[in-house]
């Protein structure tokens, strides 16, 4: 933990330093307040406060703006003391995801990459405040970034006033990680080795426009390594045949083309099976580095890894802070309106996976709302890799609710990718390549690769009822409203049995 005068080189800052709760007392009511992380590097000692402040003094609601889910130690704690009028973006709180799924809070979904764009176009008003975390500022002002980039970028650009948290659990030797690059009017020059930086090391800012600078030395909560998941294992074994066919018929070489990797128990175990499959040089072009990525790298299976922030457990932060300075070679962080940019995507040609909470016999998949509904996170990243990568694929279990619910339908409750960008499904039930199929083909593969074996009659009797319709997609509206009539009280009639 290093010094107040190690953390803020530019001297004329040091007289900006505040208390968080003095910090607090800057926050008025309506407020358009950004700010930006994930479940590791996001400012907690300052809204902590504003949260007890909201709770002794009342009065006050901000409008919430940041592009991917932050912890529920941020966002649950800021609601439950009423502080949330409006969340912009995506869901990590699930009491904030109660509130707003019973109306008490407004929810703007944000679409990936697009989000920051489009406030920086003025499309939600006026940025009032950017609250973002730091490990130090530059002598010249700048602000270093701690473990994360995402789109505080933006958020520092558009905002009238900045609130700096420095994170003192966190080290200096981050310093170097990030190559901060803003979007204009021009190709993004990402050539050749995508480690080479095409910015700087720090956030721009006017130093006139921080406000405030707070120290914080709270506690991380801690975060498991996710547990050996045999769903998931099945999953990556499926993929390892999969990219192996791919590079027998020529259409991959033995270098596999870069990765996206979406997080959760499912992804730590299908990852380290795919890395287990005897594919070298692996790329990561993805939001997030995650253990099963970071393990990856500590064995030396990695040429790069290019990511908007770091999401890992207590356990890999450990090694990776032991050794900040070998990783730095291999990482490299960015802001999410560059390696989330179609234009990249498409360009590098990143292979896409993501998880779903349910997908229908076209193709279709929803990630974001549970019967339609119901958010639970919104769509994230997810929206930009499943349209521009080369190869899509979404994988799920094939049932939950202990096999009382089915997540292969005849039509999703919820659409957030059509079959235009779905190529590839797989459940721990099989893999389902949808690539080159007329739209009769593509559900009875689902059906036989990727459904649960309780509910294949279902579907392939609804199937066989919906090719009665006429039409060029086998679809029938009333059929697929019974079969989930039927599902529903299937599933009712198995939660009693258990």
């Amino acid at each position: 933990m290093d010094g107040v005068e190690a953390r803020i080189r530019h001297r004329e800052s040091l007289a900006k330093v505040l208390t968080a709760g003095e910090t607090a007392q800057l926050f008025k009511d309506k407020m358009l307040v950004a700010t930006s992380g994930s479940t590791m590097g996001f400012p907690k000692a300052t809204f902590g406060a504003l949260a007890e402040r909201i709770k002794t003094q009342g009065g006050i609601k901000i409008d919430l703006l940041c592009s991917g889910p932050l912890s529920s130690e941020f966002e649950d704690v800021l609601f439950e003391a009423g502080g949330i009028g409006r969340r912009i973006g995506a869901i990590g709180g699930e009491k904030l995801r109660g509130g707003i799924n019973r109306g008490e809070v407004t929810f703007i979904e944000g679409k990936g990459s697009s989000l920051p764009l489009q406030v920086k176009r003025g499309w939600f008003g006026p940025v009032d405040m950017a609250v973002i975390e730091a490990v130090g500022l530059t002598e010249t002002g700048q602000i270093v970034p701690s473990t994360a980039v995402y789109d505080a970028p933006e958020w520092i650009a558009t905002a009238s006033q900045v609130i700096v948290e420095i994170n003192l659990n966190r080290p200096l030797s981050l310093e170097g990680l990030h190559d901060i690059y803003q979007r204009g009017d021009e190709p993004i020059p990402v050539v050749g080795d995508p480690l080479k930086r095409i910015g700087v090391p720090y956030f721009p800012v006017d130093p006139r426009k921080i406000r405030a600078i707070v120290f914080s030395d709270l506690p991380e909560k801690p975060s498991q390594e996710a547990k050996p998941n045999a769903m998931g294992e099945a999953i990556g074994r499926y993929l390892v045949d999969f990219f192996r066919k791919e590079v027998a018929a020529g259409r991959l070489g033995e270098s596999l083309p870069p990765f996206e990797l979406g997080f959760g128990e499912l992804f730590g175990s299908m990852m380290r099976k795919i890395g287990e499959g005897g594919f070298k040089n692996f790329r990561f072009h993805l939001p997030m580095v995650t253990d099963p990525v970071f393990e990856l790298v500590e064995a030396g299976k990695v040429e790069w890894v290019q990511a908007i922030a770091l999401r890992l457990s207590s356990e890999a932060w450990k090694r990776f802070e032991q050794q900040a300075d070998r990783f730095k070679k291999f990482m490299v962080l960015r802001p999410f309106t560059v390696v989330n940019s179609p234009e990249l995507i498409q360009r590098m040609g990143v292979t896409a996976l993501n998880g779903c909470l349910e997908m229908d016999l076209q193709g279709q998949v929803n990630s974001s709302h549970v019967l339609g509904a119901k958010i639970m996170a919104g769509i994230g990243g997810t929206y930009d890799y499943a349209r521009n990568s080369p190869c899509s694929i979404f994988i799920a279990r094939s049932a939950t609710k202990g096999g009382a619910i089915s997540t292969i339908v005849p039509f999703v409750s919820h659409v957030d990718h059509t079959e235009h960008d779905v190529d590839v499904l797989v459940t721990e039930q099989g893999l389902a390549d949808l690539r080159g199929l007329d739209p009769g083909e593509r559900a009875e593969t689902i059906i036989r690769q990727c459904a649960h074996p309780d509910y294949r009659g279902m579907l392939s009797d609804y199937l066989a009822r919906a090719r009665k319709e006429p039409g060029h997609i086998p679809f029938s509206l009333e059929d697929a409203h019974a079969f989930h009539l039927r599902l529903k009280a299937t599933g009712s009639m198995k939660e009693t049995a258990a």
